[in-house]
C-alpha cells in the first residue's frame, strides 16, 4: 500500500522556479493541495495559476519570505494552520575557492541551506504533529555527502551536510511516531540554481540531469507505505 497524496497539504519551499516548481505542479496533477513559497507575489502568483489550472479544484496558498533574512521566517510560516508535508527545498549555490567568498555570501549559504530549514522546520512541527500522519523531506545534496574533488565548494558543502545531520537526527528524535523525516541527495541537475550562484555555466552541461527525475523521485519517497522510511536517497548522473 502506498501513501496517497490526494488531498494533503503539501508547502514546498523555494516553489516559485526550478525544481520546487516543478515538484509543485506534479503534486497538483496528484490531487495535493499546495502551498508555494517564494520572496514576492510576482514570483509566487504565476505558479499558483499554473497549479489551478492544472486542479481547478485545489486549494492553492503561497507564503512569502526571503529565507536570508532568519528573522522574518517565524512570523511568515507562523500563518500555516494546516500541514500534512513539509518539503524543505529551498537552496543557493557557492563555489570556489573559500579564501574569495565574501562574508555575506558565507551567510546567505548558510541561512538559506541550512537555517532555513531548521527553523522552518521548527516553526511548522506543532502543525504537522497535528496531521494524521505527516512528513518532511530535506532536500539535501550529493555534496552533503562526498566531499569535491578537484574544484570546491566548501561553503555549500558544510551546509548541505549540516541537512544531513539534521534530517537524521529528526527521524531519530520521531522514529516510531506519525511524522516521517527523510533526506534527498541529488547531484547536479539542470536548473538555474548554479547560473543564479554566479556560475557561468551553460544548458545542459554533462554532468547535469533533468530534475524532472528528481521529482519523480521525491514523489516515490512521500508515497511510500507509511510503516516504511525511505530515509535516504541519492540521485546521481551515472553516464556523463
Amino acid at each position: 500500500m502506498s501513501y496517497d497524496l490526494k488531498n494533503k497539504t503539501v508547502l514546498v519551499t523555494g516553489s516559485t522556479d526550478g525544481l520546487g516548481k516543478l515538484l509543485a505542479l506534479q503534486l497538483a496533477r496528484l490531487g495535493a493541495n499546495v502551498i508555494v513559497h517564494g520572496r514576492s507575489s510576482e514570483k509566487t502568483e504565476p505558479v499558483v495559476k499554473e497549479l489551478h489550472e492544472i486542479n481547478s479544484a485545489g486549494s492553492f496558498s503561497t507564503i512569502i519570505c526571503d529565507l536570508n533574512k532568519p528573522e522574518t521566517i517565524v512570523e511568515a510560516f507562523a500563518d500555516i494552520k494546516q500541514l500534512d508535508i513539509l518539503v524543505n527545498n529551498a537552496g543557493v549555490w557557492q563555489e570556489g575557492n573559500t579564501v574569495e567568498v565574501s562574508p555575506l555570501k558565507i551567510i546567505e549559504v548558510m541561512n538559506v541551506n541550512l537555517g532555513a530549514p531548521m527553523l522552518v522546520t521548527r516553526v511548522l512541527l506543532p502543525v504537522l504533529l497535528k496531521s494524521t500522519y505527516s512528513q518532511i523531506l530535506n532536500t539535501s545534496s550529493i555534496a552533503g555527502v562526498t566531499l569535491p574533488e578537484g574544484y570546491y565548494h566548501t561553503i555549500y558543502t558544510a551546509t548541505k551536510w549540516g541537512v544531513q545531520a539534521f534530517s537524521e537526527a529528526m527521524a531519530k528524535e520521531y522514529d516510531g511516531k506519525n511524522l516521517r523525516v527523510m533526506g534527498f541527495y541529488p547531484g547536479g541537475m539542470n536548473t538555474k540554481l548554479f547560473v543564479k550562484g554566479g556560475i557561468d555555466y551553460k544548458e545542459n552541461e554533462s554532468w547535469m540531469f533533468d530534475p524532472q527525475e528528481s521529482v519523480e523521485a521525491i514523489i516515490f519517497i512521500l508515497t511510500r507505505n507509511p510503516k516504511v522510511s525511505l530515509k535516504r536517497m541519492d540521485l546521481i548522473n551515472h553516464l556523463q
